[in-house]
């Protein structure tokens, strides 16, 4: 696929011609003319005055400090720039290509005293701030990352999303650890990751629950931001293949081949461009394996284009889709056009938008589609779309039953904090039973309490459910109160990896309620001792255990 360029995006315009008239760019100007006389006139300008024009920024986000570290001036003067300017414009500061100005001088003038000065100040204002630095790319990055504040959260009980929850629960500690590496620093450390968090894992869960283990899969994340999506598929799922596709510059990636995560391939492409269909199919077909295309907040033309890909290559067999905004009115669909005109809520548009993609994606022959609403993505543009070409369900059901048993794993914690004391008693260890592959799937998966008289299991009409249960010779043979289930029935998801709220029986009232603080996951509480805490599955015979 063609890898655009920094150039690709950022205009080659010099500054002067960028901002001529423009007070506050004075001295980026005389820098970039290399007017000495007029740099050392402004620099001797009064503090506040200096400090306003040491702040501007070239178009590719270069500040003075930075034109000078090139050699735009006489080091003297840069000398003096340094002494002036304010912290925001300084040592720390970063260009459009992720440079500091200790990085400049080293490229214009190598073991220099004043080169040697910039990166002295620099390591010395990072680690005043308790910030250390990427070893790939030098990127400043915090000891404390906000996916380990998030984690803490979750550990505390303070959070409250389901998916979030589910998300650190069934996390095993090496892969957390390896998450807040400073080599993920673009998605550990980013903004709402707790919302971006529940956006990938609905959108994972649903993939998963369509076509149960990825081991032998090929992901492509179409629009995938900082590749938070792929890293989580890849991470959960060792084997799959992925490609990130994205309009972003590498440096805005994690370092996948650095941290020893081969498995994620980072291609920069426009998804609107005419060419992307072609060079992607020619991606999907190196890899060789069967295809999922991914698209989360894919917004207005961009979910038509995923569409497009998956119904245009045999090899896609799955499309997941969450859509976002409509498409620009000019570009709309006819069908649609009716609501550009209309005082239709945004809530009605969206509803509309969805529908046409389900359509679009059942408009081809044999193409099974569903689509929900997950309540827990965190934003109201909550819709999911999964669609599976019959071809690819219909050879992978004999399998998926298989698949699952031995991929379930041999331990499950089940969380309960609120409710009857029946209730919460259901919380705790759960060992899974012995069963065989072949003795019919996931109908004969149990996990049975470690010291109580309580089992998880799927019933009758495909509903994992915990109540008590009467076991004979490791066989379920008599199931009498139900407490907890989850309301959507699985052919392929084991308990662990159900999409959306479980809920508890009321009592009184008798009926089923909602309950988000319930979770059954991998990993046991922060107070269980590690060796007990997360327990890896039975690995898929042909597959590489994880």
């Amino acid at each position: 696929m063609h890898m655009s360029t920094e150039s690709d995006l950022l205009p080659d315009v010099p500054i002067k011609e960028m901002h001529a008239g423009e007070p506050e760019y004075a001295l980026l100007q005389a820098l970039d003319s290399r007017d000495e006389a007029e740099v050392q006139r402004l620099v001797d300008g009064s503090p506040q005055d200096v400090a306003r024009l040491m702040r501007a920024r070239s178009v590719r986000a270069c500040t003075p400090l930075m034109l000078a570290a090139m050699g735009h001036c006489s080091e003297s003067l840069a000398a003096r720039m340094l002494e002036l300017c304010p912290e925001d414009a300084g040592v720390t500061a970063r260009s459009g290509t992720g440079k500091t100005a200790a990085d400049y001088a080293e490229m214009h003038s190598g073991g220099s005293q004043f080169a040697l000065s910039l990166r002295a100040l620099e390591r010395e204002a990072l680690e005043g701030r308790g910030i250390g630095r990427c070893p790939v790319c030098g990127e400043a990055v915090s000891a404390r990352t906000k996916m380990h504040l998030l984690a803490d959260r979750c550990r505390c009980g303070d959070e409250a999303n389901t998916l979030v929850v589910r998300f650190f629960n069934n996390s095993t500690s090496a892969m957390l650890e390896r998450l807040t590496m400073p080599h993920f620093h673009p998605l550990n450390d980013g903004k709402k990751l707790s919302k971006k968090i529940s956006q990938s894992m609905a959108v994972l869960e649903a993939l998963e629950g369509s076509v149960g283990s990825l081991a032998d899969w090929h992901i492509v994340d179409l629009c995938c931001g900082k590749a938070l999506t792929s890293t989580l598929a890849a991470l959960r799922h060792p084997g799959v293949r992925v490609t990130a596709v994205d309009r972003l510059s590498r440096r805005k990636q994690p370092h996948f081949a650095e941290v020893g995560l081969a498995s994620v391939e980072y291609a920069r492409s426009d998804v609107l461009a005419d060419d992307f269909i072609e060079n992607i199919v020619q991606a999907i077909e190196k890899v060789g394996r069967p295809t999922a295309v991914l698209g989360m907040h894919l917004c207005g033309r961009l979910s038509e284009r995923a569409i497009e890909l998956f119904q245009a290559v045999p090899l896609a067999q799955c499309c997941v889709l969450s859509p976002c905004c409509l498409p620009h009115a000019k570009d709309a669909p006819p069908a649609l056009a009716p609501l550009y005109r209309s005082n239709a809520l945004d809530s009605e548009q969206y509803a509309a938008w969805g529908l046409h993609l389900k359509e679009a994606l059942a408009s081809q022959s044999g193409t099974v589609v569903d689509m929900v609403e997950v309540q827990d993505i965190m934003s109201i543009k909550n819709t999911v779309i999964t669609a599976a070409k019959a071809a690819s369900t219909s050879s992978m059901g004999a399998t998926l039953g298989i698949k699952a048993v031995l991929a379930a794993p041999a331990r499950l914690f089940v969380t309960c904090r609120f409710g009857t004391d029946a209730l919460q008693q259901c919380s705790g260890e759960y060992l899974l039973e012995e069963c065989e592959p072949d003795s019919g799937g996931m109908e004969n998966l149990l996990w049975k309490h470690i010291n109580k008289d309580l089992c998880l299991s799927r019933s009758d009409d495909g509903l994992w459910q915990v109540g008590t249960c009467t076991l004979e010779g490791g066989e379920l043979k008599t199931r009498s109160v139900q407490f907890l289930r989850h309301p959507e029935p699985s052919r392929t998801a084991l308990p662990h990896e159900m999409v959306g709220s479980w809920q508890k029986f009321n009592v009184k009232q008798k009926c089923w309620r909602k309950d988000g603080s319930i979770s059954v996951s991998v990993c046991g509480p922060a107070s269980a001792p590690p060796a007990a805490a997360c327990v890896p599955t039975r690995p898929v015979p042909g597959e590489a255990p994880a």
